[in-house]
């Protein structure tokens, strides 16, 4: 399986040529905001999609690839540095305050607000899981 996505930006809208794994984090994208183009066989996603998407790929465990339409030459983007990759998120945070049990309870609350299938945020929602997965791995306090 290749786990490398290439996200190729334009002027107006963005093609994202990906793996058949990568449909589904494309398709939690609200779909106003994407559309599969049949005859490039790639997915168009609006401009101010391309930062979500980027970092729900990511999460889900793929590397992505971008570059940028300058003109008609092609400028490829820097990963982020390694440091930044792994960064403590928000919801960690929370779960550091707040500790486990609060932090757990503070979850439950959170779930319906941030699911994607409630009109919440998908990287917020991945975030908030990744987190709470952390906190069971660490000892009680």
């Amino acid at each position: 399986m290749s786990n490398v996505v290439h996200i190729q930006v334009g002027r107006h809208d963005a093609k994202v040529h990906s793996p058949f794994e990568a449909k589904d984090y494309i398709k939690d994208l609200p779909h106003t905001w994407r559309r599969w183009d049949k005859g490039e066989k790639c997915w168009v996603v609006e401009l101010h999609a391309v930062d979500t998407l980027k970092s729900s790929l990511r999460l889900a465990g793929f590397t992505v690839r971008t570059t940028h339409q300058v003109g008609s030459e092609q400028r490829y983007s820097t990963p982020p540095p390694r440091a930044e990759r792994n960064a403590d998120t928000w919801a960690d945070s929370m779960y550091r305050a707040l500790g486990k049990t609060l932090g757990d309870k503070a979850y439950k609350a959170l779930v319906p607000v941030l699911h994607p299938d409630r009109g919440g945020d998908t990287v917020g929602m991945q975030q908030l899981n990744a987190a709470r997965d952390k906190a069971k791995l660490q000892p009680a306090r």
